[in-house]
């Protein structure tokens, strides 16, 4: 994976473009319904599953709601670490590749958002970046979109979903 340098940190344009949001630890019981739904936007994603991505946004409930960009963005760094633990030969421009062909399973109104956002990322342009991020449904969007582009192109799908499994056993193991 390319290392990106210092004026961005480890993770990228990732943590400065995420520090314009207060990170909380969700409440109950909107934080567990959001993680749930949250972890299930991504794997919706790196499956290229319309019909669950629609599924993971489908609630009233405005904690649920606000509380979704702050759960992929959790999801998103520990992809990033993730990938940063271990040697990849990954580039922005295989994440890209990938992001344009599972960001077409989000409602057709996310896709330019969320491509936009992943380039952005791409091309390490912050402002872009936070900008992309400041609607809570685009950043949800574009963190799940983000996660799932880097995990699958890495990876591939079947290892990403295992590690969503886990995921699911952790956070059911807290509730």
């Amino acid at each position: 994976m390319t290392a990106y340098p210092a004026p961005h940190g480890p993770h990228g344009a990732l943590m400065a473009a995420d520090r314009t949001r207060p990170h909380t630890e969700p409440a109950e019981p909107a934080g567990r319904e959001a993680t749930r739904r949250g972890i299930a936007l991504v794997r919706a994603y790196a499956r290229g599953d319309s019909a669950t991505v629609a599924a993971a946004l489908a609630t009233t409930d405005p904690a649920v709601r606000a509380q979704l960009p702050s759960v992929t963005g959790d999801v998103l760094r520990l992809v990033v670490g993730a990938l940063l633990a271990g040697p990849h030969t990954l580039t922005p421009a295989d994440v890209v590749r990938t992001a344009d062909r599972i960001a077409a399973a989000g409602p057709p109104h996310q896709v330019p958002a969320a491509t936009r956002a992943v380039r952005a990322w791409a091309s390490r342009d912050d402002a872009e970046l936070r900008t992309s991020w400041q609607d809570g449904t685009a950043g949800a969007h574009g963190t799940a979109v983000l996660a799932a582009a880097l995990a699958v192109a890495a990876w591939g799908e079947a290892p990403f979903l295992h590690l969503l499994a886990a995921f699911d056993e952790l956070t059911a193991a807290r509730g």
